[in-house]
């Protein structure tokens, strides 16, 4: 059990350098399709704000452009706006495709955060 936890406590640690290190690998990519995007349309406000912030606002950015490449609905983005379309040229797509590590290893990362969290609550009332 020990070495389970031990485990668990450093794989956020480990997540949070890889996606450090995909970030800036792929920070020119990542900030050429935010241009490319708010030349041809306009982000809503919590977008906005999210593209400013660098590394701590690319999770959310590369969930925005997964989605848009998915053509599923987004906050914020009305369903009819012609912005679903930008997903769809090879260009986009493929610059979309090569953020996808860097969101999947900040979502692991944060998971095994999460989990740490509810197992130290279930020791704290004295469930483990």
């Amino acid at each position: 059990m020990k070495s389970a936890l031990m485990v668990l406590i450093m794989l956020p640690l480990v997540c949070l350098m890889i996606s450090v290190l995909l970030y800036l690998i792929s920070r020119s990519r990542y900030q050429r399709l935010i241009s490319d995007f708010q030349q041809k349309h306009t982000l809503s406000t919590p977008y906005l704000l999210h593209c400013n912030m660098g590394y701590l606002g690319s999770p959310l950015m590369t969930y925005f452009f997964i989605r848009l490449k998915q053509n599923r609905k987004i906050f914020f983005l009305d369903r009819n706006s012609r912005a679903y379309d930008f997903a769809s040229s090879s260009q986009h797509s493929g610059e979309i495709n090569s953020l996808k590590p860097l969101y999947f290893t900040f979502l692991l990362g944060f998971f095994c955060c999460f989990l740490l969290a509810v197992i130290a609550v279930l020791i704290k009332i004295k469930i483990i």
